[in-house]
Order: C-alpha cells, then sequence, then structure tokens
C-alpha cells in the first residue's frame, strides 16, 4: 500500500497537519506525539513526495537554474554551459538535485511564474540576458532564494549577484593593444545596455584616455554579441576607408567574426591589425590564428553563485540581502596580438 498523509495520519489518530508538521521537521507537535507519529512513518516506510513536502512548507531538495533568454541557443551557450557544471558540481556535493528551466517567452509567457509557484525548488540562480525587475520582484514575493550570474541593478530591490570583473577586463586588453603600438581601435559592442556592455566599453574608454587616445565614435561599432553582425559591421567599415590597426571586440565570437572579414580582404593580423575578444571560450586557442582574448573564470561564476546561495538556504544570509562578488579575468596573449 503506499501510503499518504492522510493514511499515516489515519495510524497515528491525529491529524494530517500534524503528520505534515512532523514530515518538515516543524515546531508546534508535542514530543510525544511526534515521536508516535515518526515511529508509524518508519515502520510503514513513508517517503514524502518532493513537491507535496514544498507545498506544506517544507523543503525540496532542488535547486533551480533558469535562464532567462530569446535565442533558442542559449543552453548550448560557451559561458552558460560551464557555469553549469560548476553549479551541477556544487549542488550534488550539498545533496541538492539539479533543476534545468529556460523561459518560453515567445510560447508560454506564464512559465517563468510557475517555477516559484509549483514549489519545485527552494531556491534559483538566474542567467540570461533579458532578466527583467518583474522576474525578481515575483520571486521575492514568492519567498524564493535566488542569485543572479550577471550585475543588475534595479533602484528598489536589493539584489546577490555574482559577475565578472568587465571593466578591469576591457581595460587591460584595450592597454594590451596600445602597448603593441597601436593607436586607432575598433570596439564592438555588444549588447546595448546592459551591465556588462556598459562596464567592458568605459574599460575600453579609460584605457584610451590613459594613453592620451580619444574615443573616435566611427570607430565604435555595434555587433550585438553576434560573429554574423560584427563581420558586416567591420566590412561596412572597411568600405569606407577609415583607417584603423587594433579591434577589441566584447566577446570572442565578434572577434571571430572580424577576424573573417580582415582575413578576407588580405588584411595581415596581427602586424597590420590587432584583435582582441573577451571570454576565452573553447575555440579561441584553435582559431587561425588563435585569439588573444580576455579570460572569465566561468566556473568560479557557478561556484560563487552556488557559495551565496547555499548560505541563504542555510539560514547564513538573508535572502535580500544585497551582495555582488566580483571576478577577476586574466588576459590570455595569443597569436592575433
Amino acid at each position: 500500500m503506499k501510503h499518504t498523509l492522510e493514511t499515516i495520519a489515519k495510524l497515528a489518530g491525529v491529524s494530517r497537519g500534524t503528520v505534515s508538521r512532523v514530515v518538515n521537521q516543524s515546531p508546534g507537535v508535542k514530543p510525544q506525539v511526534r515521536q508516535r507519529v515518526q515511529q508509524i512513518i518508519d515502520e510503514n516506510g513513508y517517503v514524502p513526495h518532493p513537491q507535496a513536502r514544498s507545498l506544506a512548507g517544507g523543503t525540496t531538495g532542488n535547486i533551480g537554474v533558469i535562464a532567462f533568454s530569446d535565442n533558442p541557443d542559449y543552453l548550448t551557450h560557451h559561458i552558460f554551459y560551464e557555469v553549469l557544471q560548476a553549479i551541477q558540481a556544487d549542488s550534488a556535493a550539498n545533496d541538492y538535485d539539479l533543476l534545468l528551466f529556460a523561459n518560453r517567452s515567445s510560447s508560454d509567457e506564464q512559465y517563468w511564474k510557475r517555477v516559484a509557484t509549483r514549489r519545485k525548488v527552494d531556491g534559483l540562480v538566474i542567467m540570461g540576458e533579458h532578466i527583467l525587475e518583474e522576474h525578481l520582484l515575483f520571486y521575492r514575493q514568492q519567498q524564493i532564494p535566488f542569485v543572479l550570474i550577471g550585475k543588475r541593478d534595479f533602484v528598489k530591490l536589493p539584489l546577490a549577484c555574482v559577475t565578472s570583473n568587465y571593466y578591469s577586463g576591457a581595460y587591460s586588453a584595450t592597454k594590451h593593444l596600445i602597448e603593441k603600438g597601436k593607436r586607432n581601435l575598433v570596439y564592438i559592442h555588444g549588447l546595448a545596455n546592459m551591465y556588462h556592455e556598459n562596464a567592458r566599453y568605459m574599460g575600453y574608454c579609460q584605457a584610451l584616455a590613459e594613453a592620451g587616445l580619444e574615443v573616435r565614435p566611427e570607430l565604435v561599432i555595434e555587433g550585438h554579441a553576434r560573429q554574423k553582425d560584427a563581420a558586416l559591421q567591420m566590412r561596412k567599415l572597411i568600405e569606407e576607408g577609415l583607417p584603423f590597426d587594433g579591434v577589441f571586440a566584447a566577446n570572442d565570437l565578434m572577434a571571430f567574426g572580424a577576424m573573417e572579414v580582415l582575413q578576407q580582404r588580405g588584411i595581415n593580423i596581427p602586424q597590420q591589425v590587432a584583435v582582441v575578444g573577451f571570454d576565452d571560450v573553447q575555440a579561441a586557442v584553435y582559431y587561425s590564428p588563435a585569439l588573444t582574448t580576455v579570460r572569465q573564470d566561468k566556473r568560479k561564476l557557478g561556484e560563487e553563485a552556488m557559495r551565496m546561495l547555499l548560505d541563504m538556504l542555510k539560514g547564513n544570509m538573508a535572502a535580500d540581502e544585497a551582495r555582488t562578488v566580483m571576478i577577476d579575468c586574466d588576459l590570455i596573449v595569443r597569436e592575433t596580438t
């Protein structure tokens, strides 16, 4: 016989609510009653369903990762899967199962809400370029602890975030190009109006300013974080005849797009134009020539996010505490500079 809260309650001669409080280790049950109920649970081999425990106010033993993106290929993104590996390892080491959710923004606009209302998880790690304040406010109202990978600033919502130090990474990349004798530097933007994009651009500008160089707006182009868009804009730049001798792209994919066009036009890399990317995707070292880039410590991003989330779940950190953990980046010099 498969037992339920109701059948255990009947055998113990108590209410369903009493059994629920015993199962979830909640207060409000006399010691002798708790002992009797627990004995009946043990004797009958009753195992509560994780979701039922959650609905009753207990825990599920699950940690969720949700990705907010309109790109159906986001789950194969180089950063996402490396971060996810670290989250999975730490969740398993702490006896949590991992559930993966991907926002179905085009086909199911309420999916992201059900992640919380169905109570399948004890906490969330949230990623993606389309995280809205509406999402986070709802999870906070539902009392679901969460940590963001990638910084966000919402005035009325203190957040726990883990982010790479995009500013210093971009600064070091730009300074490296300048130290190589490059003076007319193209900057290829990624996604507009994002924290990480603004930080990278500021690092680029700071390095130019320290070298006595001005930001030339005509050399700042939009790549939309895509290889093909970066290639298109680089092609236009060359056709317009604007002189440049260095390229800093806000991610490696856009750097690949720029290199593709430069090679098609017979422009030598790095002698005529040096190129630096950002992220250090796995393909960077195998590209020809091998790409100089800024390496994000993607495993560390996942590890730090899990550390904060576990602190919340253990009561060592308030779920609404504002905290930002900044992970340093490293410049990896290869053949394109």
